[in-house]
C-alpha cells in the first residue's frame, strides 16, 4: 500500500490558498485601480425620449450610427410619457430625457434638481395647416385653431407665431381637438379653420388640399425637445455626462451635414418612402440647433410661460440650464475635426 507524505501534502495545499489569495487580493487591486469611469461603463443607461419622430432623430441617429458605444457609453433608448420622464430624473431610474422645456418648466415652478444640457430643437418644427380658402396667416384673425390641449407650450407657440402677424391673442380662439389625424380631418370637414403640426403633416396636408401658410420656426424662438439630466449626475458624474453629449453633438452634426445619409436614416428608423423621408428631413433641418445650445432668448421664452403660471421665486436661465457640460464635448476630436 501507497504511503502519503502528509507534510508534503499540507506544504502543497498551503502553496495552494496562498497562490490563490495573492490571485484574488491582484483582482481586487486591480480592480480598484481602474478608472471609475471603466467601472461605470457596466452599466446601461437609460434615455427616455417624448416619442418616435423627427424631433429626437438626432438621438436616434447617434445610437443608429453608434456614436454612444465609441464614447464608451452602452444605452437603452426607452419612450416615456413627459411627467414619467421628469419623475425618473429625480428618483434615478432615468439617467437622460429628451424634454427639454418641460424640464426647464419643472426646474423652474417647482425648484426640481434637473436642468436642461441639450437643445435639439432649437425652435419649434411645427407648421399652421390650414382650410383651402385660407391663404395667408393674416387671415386666421376671427378664426378657431385646434390643439392638442389648450394649456402648455403649444398655445403658446401659437400666441407668439400669431402675434408676429400681427394677430393678439383675443383676435382668435383655441380650442382642444384632439390628436392630429382627428384634427386634420376637422380641418379639411371645417370644424375648425386651422392647426399647428409637426412633419410629414405639411407633406399629407397638401394631399388633402389643405394649405400651409408658415413655419413657426420662422419666427418663433422657443427650444423643444433636447436633453436633460439631474443636477446630481452633472455634479458626481460629470465625464459620463460629457461622454453622452458628445454622442449626442456628434448625432445632430451627422443629421445636419450628411443630407443623404440622414434621409436614409429617415427611411430607415421611420419606416418612410424616399420622398417622404425627403420632405420630414428638409422641414424640420432649420428647427435643429447648429451646436446643441439654444439662445438665452429662446430659454428665457420658456421661462415666461412658466412665469405666467406662477413662479415661487425670480428664476434666471442660469438656473435652468447648464451648456458647461456640452462646451467640453465640443472641444472633443471627433467634434473638433467633423468626424462624424
Amino acid at each position: 500500500m501507497a504511503k502519503f507524505n502528509t507534510r508534503s501534502l499540507i506544504m502543497k495545499k498551503s502553496s495552494a490558498v496562498l497562490v490563490m489569495g495573492i490571485g484574488v487580493s491582484l483582482l481586487a487591486a486591480l480592480f480598484f485601480l481602474l478608472p471609475s469611469d471603466a467601472v461605470a461603463q457596466e452599466k446601461k443607461l437609460i434615455i427616455g425620449y417624448t416619442a418616435r419622430d423627427m424631433n429626437n432623430f438626432p438621438l436616434f441617429a447617434a445610437q443608429a450610427k453608434g456614436f454612444f458605444k465609441e464614447a464608451g457609453k452602452e444605452v437603452d433608448l426607452v419612450q416615456i410619457r413627459s411627467n414619467v420622464g421628469l419623475s425618473g430624473l429625480l428618483g434615478g431610474s432615468v439617467d437622460y430625457y429628451t424634454s427639454f422645456s418641460s424640464a426647464v418648466t419643472l426646474a423652474a415652478q417647482q425648484g426640481a434638481p434637473v436642468l436642461g444640457i441639450f437643445s435639439m430643437i432649437e425652435r419649434p418644427s411645427l407648421y399652421m395647416i390650414a382650410r383651402p380658402e385660407i391663404r395667408t396667416m393674416q387671415e386666421l384673425r376671427g378664426k378657431i385653431v385646434g390643439l392638442g390641449s389648450i394649456g402648455g407650450i403649444t398655445v403658446a407657440i401659437t400666441r407668439r407665431m400669431l402675434a408676429h402677424y400681427g394677430i393678439a391673442a383675443n383676435e382668435f380662439t383655441v380650442v382642444s381637438a384632439g390628436d392630429l389625424p382627428v384634427r386634420m380631418a376637422a380641418v379639411k370637414s371645417g370644424a375648425i379653420h386651422a392647426t399647428l403640426a409637426g412633419p410629414p403633416a405639411p407633406v399629407q396636408a397638401k394631399e388633402m388640399g389643405l394649405n400651409v401658410l408658415a413655419s413657426a420656426a420662422d419666427t418663433v424662438d422657443f427650444p423643444l425637445a433636447g436633453l436633460s439630466t439631474s443636477t446630481a449626475k452633472i455634479r458626481t458624474n460629470r465625464q459620463e455626462v460629457v461622454s453622452v453629449l458628445t454622442a449626442m453633438l456628434r448625432g445632430l452634426l451627422f443629421v445636419r451635414n450628411q443630407r443623404s445619409d440622414a434621409i436614409a436614416l429617415v427611411q430607415k428608423l421611420f419606416k418612410m418612402d424616399r420622398d417622404l423621408a425627403e420632405a420630414a428631413y428638409d422641414q424640420t433641418l432649420k428647427a435643429y440647433s447648429k451646436d446643441g445650445t439654444a439662445s438665452a432668448k429662446g430659454i428665457d421664452s420658456v421661462l415666461e410661460v412658466a412665469r405666467q403660471q406662477g413662479l415661487p421665486r425670480p428664476v434666471t436661465v442660469a438656473d435652468v440650464v447648464d451648456f458647461g457640460p456640452l462646451r467640453e464635448a465640443q472641444t472633443a476630436p471627433k467634434i473638433s475635426t467633423r468626424q462624424y
